[in-house]
């Protein structure tokens, strides 16, 4: 790679041994991707979370090597220029009662927290930077950690961000620089796939098996809606979330509608198309049913926002369930960013948890908050039923509701626990269950 001066001193050690290896990490990245040289970038979004649960069975000098990697980025501050975010947690720093807190592992990201905050990263803990006030321009070069997030930033804002992982989004932040390729090319963000759209998209999860229909047949490819409205940003949400979780899609265009696509010619650069698919209301139907597993009728919990739920979303809950409580043995989770929860009063909320508030902040779906008699679970959410399945003691069932409908299935009105009672108007209307084998 062509490096200026200043980037060859601090890849020879001019700023330290850390600083050296984080030039390193991004120099050898980019001469495997083919990157010709590195560009400044203004805006990360990176993960610094301790692993809990989720490296069970790992030893504790393995779990202490890791988190002690986590403390040395912290001790160096951002670069100057950028704007550095922080992704969700394995744990909710809450007190909450759900198993996944290992108290150990939380006592260990509050000092990280802490140490980050001091180093200069916005502590957000969101899947969802944008709805937090990270919201890039046009044309900006960013390094974003989160795969859905990765696509809303490519696709609905226009900025520019390949898929980063934990070293690389954290090199970025200090070093304010990453190597040029993939979608941050002009010639790699053409279209390659036109999907046509007949289906009638009537709720946002119907946006999400959208995405998740095309995120099967696009691979890494960049997918390019045709008939499609302007969609909003819960739906933008949704069809971002499904399309990463099944495919490696980093961007997609709607013609008419994306910064990148006023026309459908625009989108493919002037070139005609090398695939085509057709999306019709029966794959619309096939996509629901093939998320279909269920073996029961019950619930255990009911969870929404993943990615995180946005202002709106918390308030139309908040509608549905005014004066009405959730029913006995069920639990119903909001995952939300912090910020989002503090500017919620979410007074209409029942009181359903010692700390009065079903909001999980900080944490992501496939690590809680649940507990283990949550065999069962109601989401309105695409993601949710791509990336739980690969909990070994969990058997998926992708049958979706509308958010009101996963609402109502988590309440009764005189608090009896009536938990049998599941919405099944609409064929393709249902809830993501889980069940536990190991029960």
């Amino acid at each position: 790679m062509e490096l200026t001066p200043e980037q060859r001193a601090i890849l020879e050690g001019a700023r330290g041994p850390y600083l050296a290896q984080c030039m390193r990490w991004l120099v050898e990245w980019g001469e495997v991707m083919g990157a010709r040289r590195l560009v400044r970038c203004d805006n990360t979004h990176v993960l610094l979370c301790v692993p809990n649960l989720v490296a069970r069975g790992a030893s504790p000098r393995t779990l202490e090597t890791f988190a002690e990697g986590l403390k040395e980025a912290c001790r160096h501050p951002v670069a100057s220029h950028c704007v550095a975010t922080v992704h969700t947690l394995f744990v909710t720093l809450d007190p909450l009662d759900v198993p996944e807190n290992d108290p150990g592992q939380v006592r260990v990201q509050r000092e990280i927290a802490e140490m980050a905050a001091r180093a200069g990263y916005l502590t957000t803990f969101t899947c969802a930077p944008y709805l937090v006030g990270n919201v890039p321009l046009k044309g900006e070069i960013c390094a974003w950690t989160e795969s859905s997030a990765v696509v809303y930033a490519n696709s609905i804002l226009g900025a520019r961000t390949v898929r980063h992982g934990n070293e690389s989004a954290i090199a970025a932040s200090l070093l304010g620089v990453v190597p040029e390729f993939g979608v941050l090319l002009d010639e790699n963000r053409r279209g390659t796939l036109l999907v046509e759209v007949q289906a009638e998209l009537r709720h946002a999860t119907d946006w999400g098996a959208l995405g998740y229909f095309t995120g099967k047949i696009a691979g890494l490819g960049i997918p390019v809606f045709d008939g499609l409205r302007r969609l909003s940003q819960d739906e933008a949400k949704q069809l971002c979330a499904a399309l990463a979780t099944s495919g490696g899609v980093s961007m997609f265009h709607i013609a008419g509608v994306t910064p990148e696509a006023p026309t459908l010619e625009a989108a493919f650069g002037g070139k005609v198309p090398h695939d085509r698919v057709i999306f019709t209301e029966r794959d619309l139907r096939d996509t629901y049913a093939s998320l279909r597993n269920a073996t029961g009728d019950e619930i255990e919990a009911v969870i929404l926002g993943c990615p995180h739920a946005s202002l709106r979303e918390i308030s139309r809950v908040a509608r549905w369930l005014e004066g009405k409580r959730v029913a006995d043995g069920v639990r119903l989770w909001i995952n939300a960013a912090r910020v989002t929860r503090r500017a919620h009063p979410m007074r209409h909320l029942p009181h359903q948890h010692a700390h009065g508030l079903p909001a999980a902040c900080d944490r992501r779906l496939q690590t809680g908050p649940l507990r283990a008699g949550d065999d069962r679970r109601g989401s309105d959410r695409g993601r949710h039923r791509g990336l739980p399945t690969r909990r070994a003691d969990r058997e998926v069932d992708g049958r979706w509701l509308r958010r009101s409908g996963c609402v109502l299935a988590a309440w009764c009105e005189d608090g009896r626990k009536e938990r049998r009672w599941w919405p099944t108007r609409r064929s393709r209307s249902g809830a993501r269950w889980i069940r536990s084998r190991a029960r």
